[in-house]
């Protein structure tokens, strides 16, 4: 199938990785919707996307609320008709902290937004693929799903049961056309981040924690997300992708 042809959805779209993921698939002529709840930042996205040769639609939808996310989809099966691409990877960070400092809603927020989330996008999405033989699911993990962090408990219990759910529904539907891989990234300079700048020596600190010596970008993400898309990724399912440097690779101080 050409790109040109494809549909694909990319939640938490309209920031950082998000938005980079968007625009990697705007030049290779994709249709993109972006699930947000950001809409002030939708017009600027769009003109952005369709600057590169991509088709790009907006739809507010908050994926913790499994009302919005149902409305979402009803939304693309009426307007679209068809879901060939899925990326979730809507979320955020979490400040680290002792584990028994979080309290009950810090846990439930987190699950509701890192894991409930996708696995209702998941529900929402395989329906399509299933009906077409054909899909490509990438999740969003972190390096935080791979290895543990002192302060990091939370973060990491929500991020390795993206790996799990991402291995278990490649399985199930690996027969039907449809592939679910899931990107492990490192520290990226998304725009939260860059605002590190302005101190020098913590942003050296920040740089000097990956091993080739500099944050990742974000187009370094989305180029990963766009290739896993591609009908020629079909022999990749069920992977988890560490997008970091090689700083899952092991100790290199």
């Amino acid at each position: 199938m050409e790109n040109k042809d494809k549909v694909a959805l990319v939640t938490g779209g309209l920031t950082g990785i998000g938005k980079a993921a968007v625009m990697e698939l705007a030049k290779k002529g994709y249709t993109i919707i972006i699930f947000g709840r950001s809409d002030a930042k939708a017009p600027a996205v769009i003109k952005e996307a369709e600057s590169y040769g991509g088709k790009a639609f907006f739809k507010h939808c908050d994926v913790t609320d499994s009302q919005q996310v149902k409305e979402g989809f009803a939304w693309i099966k009426d307007t679209f008709g068809a879901l060939h691409c899925a990326f979730n990877n809507a979320g955020q960070g979490l400040h680290a902290r002792p584990f028994h400092q979080f309290s009950e809603a810090d846990i439930d927020f987190q699950l509701q937004l890192l894991v409930k989330a996708q696995m209702m996008c998941l529900r929402e999405e395989i329906p399509f693929m299933l009906e077409q033989n054909y899909g490509r699911i990438v999740n969003t993990s972190s390096g935080a799903g791979l290895v543990g962090s002192k302060g990091g408990a939370l973060y990491n219990a929500c991020k390795h049961a993206v790996v799990g759910l991402t291995k278990g529904t490649a399985l199930d539907y690996a027969q039907n056309g449809i592939t679910v891989n899931a990107i492990c990234p490192g520290s990226i300079e998304t725009e939260l981040i860059s605002t590190l700048r302005e101190n020098p020596t913590m942003w050296e600190r920040v740089c000097s924690s990956n091993p080739i010596g500099r944050l990742g970008q974000p187009w370094e993400i989305g180029r990963v997300v766009s290739f896993l898309f591609e009908d020629d990724s079909e022999f990749i399912n069920g992977a988890i992708i560490p997008v970091d440097s090689g700083y899952c690779a092991g100790t290199f101080k």
